[in-house]
C-alpha cells in the first residue's frame, strides 16, 4: 500500500537517492522544504515503511512570480489568467516502483492540495524525455494540455541519462485549469485559448 504524506526533514537523505537516479552525474538538484505557510506543499510516496516518490506544489498569485519560480520555461505567455496558480515539480518516483502508480498518487494529492488553496491553474514545465517515465504521458492523462516546448536535446555532456545516444529532451510547459477540468471543455479549446508556441531552438 502507498502512503501519501508531507514531506519530513528524515527523508530528505532518502529522497535525495531517488532524485539522483534520475539525473546525469553533473546534474544536481535542490529538494525544497515543506514551508505550507510559506505556500510549499512536498508530498511523499512512502510503501513499506520507505520513500518511494516526491512531489511538490508551489502557489502564487502573480503570474511573474510563477515565471520565476520556474525551472525550464522563461514564459507564462500561455497560461490562462487564474486566481492563484500552482506549480508542480520535484516530480520522482523511484525506479523501481515506476509504472505502479505512485506518480499518480502524488499528483492527485497536489491537486486537492491546490484546490484547497485556491489554486485555479496547474503548472508544470517538465522534462520530456525518450526513457519509460517522462512525465508527458502522466500530465495528459491527469488532464493537462501542453502549450510550449523547446528542445534542450544534448543538454549534458556524454550520453542523456534517459534517452541514450540520441537524445530528443525538451523543456515542456503544460497547463491544467481547474474550470476546465471540472465542465468538461476539452483539450482542443483549451489549447485554442491559451495558445501555443514550439521553440525548436
Amino acid at each position: 500500500m502507498v502512503v501519501i504524506r508531507p514531506l519530513q526533514e528524515a527523508d530528505r537523505e532518502a529522497v535525495a537517492g531517488i532524485i539522483a537516479t534520475h539525473l546525469a552525474d553533473e546534474w544536481s538538484y535542490e529538494l525544497p522544504r515543506n514551508d505550507e505557510d510559506g505556500g510549499t506543499f512536498v508530498r511523499v510516496a512512502e510503501r513499506g515503511g520507505s520513500p518511494v516518490g516526491v512531489m511538490a506544489l508551489s502557489t502564487y498569485a502573480e503570474p511573474a512570480a510563477l515565471r520565476n519560480a520556474m525551472h525550464l520555461i522563461e514564459t507564462t505567455d500561455s497560461i490562462p489568467e487564474a486566481s492563484r496558480y500552482g506549480l508542480v515539480h520535484a516530480g520522482y518516483v523511484a525506479p523501481d516502483h515506476t509504472g505502479t502508480g505512485v506518480g499518480s498518487r502524488l499528483l492527485e494529492r497536489l491537486h486537492d492540495v491546490g484546490a484547497d488553496n485556491g489554486v485555479t491553474a496547474f503548472v508544470a514545465d517538465a522534462w520530456f524525455h525518450g526513457g519509460p517515465d517522462s512525465p508527458a504521458r502522466l500530465l495528459a492523462a491527469h488532464g493537462y494540455d501542453v502549450v510550449y516546448t523547446r528542445s534542450i536535446a544534448g543538454h549534458t555532456d556524454g550520453p542523456c541519462p534517459k534517452c541514450g545516444s540520441h537524445c530528443a529532451c525538451e523543456a515542456a510547459l503544460a497547463v491544467r485549469s481547474v474550470r476546465e477540468a471540472n465542465t468538461g471543455v476539452g483539450p482542443t479549446d483549451r489549447i485554442g485559448r491559451c495558445g501555443r508556441n514550439t521553440d525548436d531552438g
